[in-house]
């Protein structure tokens, strides 16, 4: 494979060419979203995806798989939440976040389609299990509050798409996670997509779905939105303004640092000195203070830290395509080559995470959209990917 894998956790069963595939049979040719947990206590690997015939089909389904040798071998992946195929299409479900409890419980949020709209928009629902995934409680709902960006019409239900898993990185060791709105509030010229964060409260008590607590910040006008980016243009004509998608991970002096991906031409990036609770006003993402700004289109841009997701080691790595037309109209370009590029924690810096050269990760031309997770289990650091939507792999991440 161009990618070179250290591991395969799935390759699908239907043909590569979407059109091709039986729509009687579970949609597999998009694989989308990968979340993976390494259960230290259990020495397992969980790993949930969002899975379809194609983005936007109507069969997004979650599926669930684990590993019991270090990622080596995984599980059929066992149909969670959704709809399963074409021919019988079911609300769809997607986007999923699994949390590990203290305890050992794990819990799985979702967006969950209610009323047959288009797929973002969604209620939260969620289920968990106490046997390591091979059953689970009856999925229930947890009420989200309305934001401005949501409809005036309280029937429709919110867009919303948390893509990166929750981690403990909010205060007292909480699960944080930053959540991407799209809508239009009263006070926007049009629609767009900005960020907050979600931190859910006890998700160490083992509560109930239905109990499960969560504090939401930086919301509403708060928000994340290209107008608060210093210097910053709105480079998406097309689409609309954007600040989507963040990944959050710990400065060794406590405080958080997020970098998201936008519309302007590169990724935006902002800290919290408070747990979350609040974040200075974003700004362009650049290699160092005072160096040039890290191109990229509206695209995914993971970032981790090297020792693990929630370290607050100071070494970090982060994924993007290094190139931006800002002679185009549109920020959803090309997503060509990915590079990788190197962070280190720089004390009393404006940017406090300075990044090295890119490093070439992925040389294919195109078709490249890497909604990751990073897991390190018995000191090897993995990074678990989709490789053009399609299959699901990891690949070794070495300093």
């Amino acid at each position: 494979m161009t990618t070179k894998p250290n591991y395969v956790v799935y390759v699908p069963k239907q043909p590569q060419d979407w059109k091709k595939a039986d729509p009687k049979l579970r949609g597999d040719t998009y694989n989308d979203h990968i979340q993976v947990i390494y259960d230290e206590a259990r020495s397992m690997h969980y790993c949930f995806w969002t899975q379809a015939t194609r983005e936007g089909e109507p069969d997004h389904h979650i599926v669930f798989s684990r590993s019991m040798d270090g990622g080596k071998t995984w599980s059929k992946p066992v149909l969670l939440q959704g709809s399963e195929t074409r021919s019988n299409p079911r609300p769809l479900a997607s986007w999923q976040q699994p949390m590990l409890s203290k305890s050992g419980r794990l819990y799985l949020l979702w967006n969950q389609q209610v009323n047959g709209d288009k797929i973002h928009h969604g209620a939260l629902f969620g289920a968990y299990s106490d046997d390591a995934g091979l059953s689970w409680s009856k999925p229930k709902s947890i009420a989200m509050p309305r934001m401005d960006m949501d409809s005036p019409d309280p029937l429709v239900p919110a867009e919303w798409c948390n893509w990166q898993r929750p981690l403990r990185l909010g205060e007292g060791g909480k699960f944080i996670v930053g959540c991407s709105r799209h809508g239009r509030a009263p006070y926007d010229e049009k629609k767009q997509c900005r960020v907050e964060f979600w931190q859910f409260d006890n998700i160490d008590d083992d509560p109930e779905i239905e109990d499960i607590k969560i504090s939401y910040f930086n919301t509403n006008k708060d928000a994340f939105d290209v107008s608060q980016v210093v210097g910053a243009t709105n480079y998406g004509i097309k689409e609309g303004p954007a600040i989507e998608e963040a990944a959050i991970v710990g400065l060794p002096d406590g405080r958080l640092f997020a970098m998201m991906r936008s519309s302007v031409g590169s990724p935006v990036w902002s800290v919290s000195s408070d747990h979350g609770r609040t974040w200075s006003r974003p700004k362009i993402l650049c290699f160092q203070d005072g160096g040039k700004p890290i191109p990229h289109p509206r695209s995914p841009c993971p970032l981790y830290d090297w020792e693990g997701p929630e370290a607050f080691s100071g070494k970090y790595f982060a994924i993007v395509h290094n190139t931006f037309d800002y002679n185009d109209v549109t920020a959803y370009q090309n997503r060509g080559p990915l590079f990788l590029l190197k962070g280190q924690f720089v004390p009393g810096a404006e940017q406090p995470i300075w990044f090295s050269q890119p490093e070439l990760i992925n040389p294919r031309p195109k078709d490249n959209s890497y909604y990751t997770s990073y897991t390190v289990a018995n000191g090897e650091g993995v990074l678990w990917y989709n490789d053009m939507k399609y299959y699901v792999l990891g690949k070794k991440i070495e300093w």
